[in-house]
Formats: C-alpha cells, sequence, structure tokens
C-alpha cells in the first residue's frame, strides 16, 4: 500500500512540476510523511543535503542521460559512496571502497520509471565509529557539463540502531550469504549448504534480517539466489503452533510493524542485485501474544530456511 501511494505521490509531483511552475520551485526536496523525495530529474544542476532519520525512506530521482551513437548509461551502486569531499564542483569519488563496505547492510533500490531513476536508499548504521556522510550521484547531462548533481547524507555516531551503549555488533537475524568480518551486518552468518536452517530468538522492540547473497560474490554468481516470499518480510509464512505454516501479511500479524524493502509491483534493477535480498523488519512494543514465521533464501534447487521466533510482551503490573 505505501509502494502505491509513493507511485501516486510522485505522480501528483509530476503535474504539479509540468503544470504550475509556481508549484515547481519547491519540488527540489519533498517531504510528506515517511517520504523524503530528492528531485534532480528536474533539477539537474543541484544537490540535496539530508540528515538520516530511521523513520524517513529516502528517494533520489536522477535523469537518465542518453549520449548519441552509445547505449543508454546505467545506474549501479557505484554511483553510491562515502563522502571526501568536493573540488572544482565534482564529487571526490572513493571507488576503492564499495558502499556496501563503508555501510554493511545497506539496502539499494531503482526502478525506471516516468524515463528516469528511482533510487530508494536506505542505511543502517550501526557501531560507527565517526560521523560519517555518504553520497549518491547522478548522470550529468550534457547541457551542464563540470556539475555532478547529488544527495549527500549525513550519518551521526549517535545514530546507531542498535543504540550508542549497546554491546551488540550485529542486527538479530540469518545471513546465507556467509558476510563476515568487515562484511557482516546480521548476527548469524552461514553458508546454506553447510547449515541449511538458522534460528532467530526475537523480542518486542527488536529489528530482524534476512539476507541471501555474499557481497563478495559477483552479480552472475548470485543469478539464481532468490527470498520466498520476494518481499519478505512484507509478506511471511506465519504460524501459532509451528506445525501449520500460512503466508500472511506481517501486518495482518502486527499492525504496527514495519519493514524494509517495501512491496513493489515493478521488477527489480538487475545492476541491483547484490541488495536484492536483504530485508529488516522492525518488531513493535506490543506483541500480544507468541508465534513465529519463516522465510527463505532460494538457491537453485536448494534453499536456506530462516526461522523468527518472536516473544510476546511482558504484561505491565
Amino acid at each position: 500500500m505505501r509502494k502505491v501511494f509513493y507511485s501516486l505521490l510522485v505522480s501528483i509531483c509530476i503535474c504539479l512540476c509540468v503544470y504550475s511552475p509556481v508549484y515547481g520551485l519547491y519540488f527540489k526536496e519533498i517531504e510528506l510523511g515517511n517520504y523524503y523525495i530528492c528531485n534532480l530529474d528536474d533539477y539537474p544542476k543541484e544537490s540535496c543535503v539530508v540528515d538520516y532519520d530511521p523513520n524517513k525512506i529516502i528517494k533520489l530521482l536522477c535523469p537518465i542521460v542518453h549520449t548519441e551513437g552509445e547505449h543508454m548509461n546505467t545506474y549501479n551502486s557505484s554511483y553510491c559512496f562515502r563522502y571526501k569531499g568536493i573540488k572544482d564542483r565534482l564529487i571526490i569519488s572513493n571507488n576503492e571502497e564499495p558502499i556496501y563496505r563503508t555501510l554493511p547492510g545497506i539496502i539499494l533500490e531503482n526502478q525506471i520509471l516516468y524515463d528516469r531513476y528511482n533510487l530508494g536508499i536506505y542505511t543502517m548504521p550501526f557501531k560507527l565509529k565517526e560521523d560519517m556522510s555518504i553520497v549518491c550521484v547522478c548522470d550529468t547531462k550534457k547541457e551542464y557539463k563540470g556539475i555532478t548533481p547529488y544527495i549527500k547524507i549525513n550519518i551521526k555516531k549517535s545514530n546507531n540502531i542498535l543504540g550508542e551503549d549497546s554491546a551488540d555488533e550485529h542486527i538479530k537475524g540469518c545471513d546465507f550469504g556467509n558476510n563476515q568480518g568487515e562484511h557482516q551486518f546480521l548476527t548469524s552468518p552461514q553458508s546454506h549448504e553447510e547449515k541449511p536452517m538458522c534460528e532467530i530468538q526475537a523480542n518486542p522492540g527488536d529489528i530482524v534480517g534476512i539476507n541471501c547473497i555474499n557481497s563478495n560474490k559477483e552479480d552472475l554468481q548470485n543469478y539464481d539466489v532468490r527470498l520466498e516470499p520476494s518481499n519478505c518480510f512484507t509478506t511471511v509464512s506465519f504460524s501459532l503452533n509451528s506445525i501449520r505454516f500460512v503466508k500472511v501479511n506481517i501486518n495482518n500479524i502486527l499492525p504496527e510493524a514495519k519493514y524494509y524493502p517495501e512491496s513493489s509491483a515493478f521488477p527489480k534493477d538487475p545492476n541491483f542485485k547484490k541488495f536484492s535480498t536483504t530485508s529488516y523488519l522492525w518488531i513493535p512494543a506490543h506483541v500480544p501474544q507468541e508465534f513465529l514465521f519463516f522465510c527463505s533464501c532460494r538457491y537453485g534447487k536448494s534453499r536456506g530456511t530462516a526461522i523468527y521466533h518472536v516473544s510476546r510482551s511482558v504484561a505491565e503490573v
């Protein structure tokens, strides 16, 4: 539902920008509900700066630059990197450090809608050693050569989602991509071939996650990897008694639960395969009864299954 709302919102904004020059002055940055939208498609000489907010979903709209006689440029994760500064109006790129190493667990999504890139950016900062900023840049239109449009996201050390004083190093969850060391972001990295089952004990107020892909592998090696259900944690296989499972929307079980990425009817950009099997769920503080659910990582004919046991809330005295 939120994804449909976003698409409708963007359509309304386009109409206002096209047909109302007065409204168009105010639509480089749009904040509505839990969305922050940076519109550099209509403002290709500009930039946006936003502070990290765990309750905001960041969307970046970039122009698709067509170069005569060449293929259309594609958007990929190397366009997002740790901010090092600006020189001569150009962003200093740090291509030696991929964004998934700078911020393990980050999710980037891209869809091509209305002849432009629609990039979704969600960061999961935990255990930051220092304040940092990341940027995602857009292609430069030929009439604005020398100007790099970009969004800059400021993230403070105090934004640690696990709590600045928490002893936890990672988010509770199953990583069948087996990302370890500097790439680890979930508590249980494991190989689906060696351990096809992973169990997580979750409590009210916890954040849990799942991931299927190893960030060090090339996209071709991950071609057949996918989540089941494909929109986990929007939809999960749910049970109260651990015997019979049914697929349900998580908000039918926990109305106040939040999840990312959101459910989408649009196809995912293959250039973002590395990020396509990472998902997070925020369990609300109030859980009326104990239950369990699962999602799976599918690898051709094999799979890894992540089971989440959720405890009920402690009754207030």
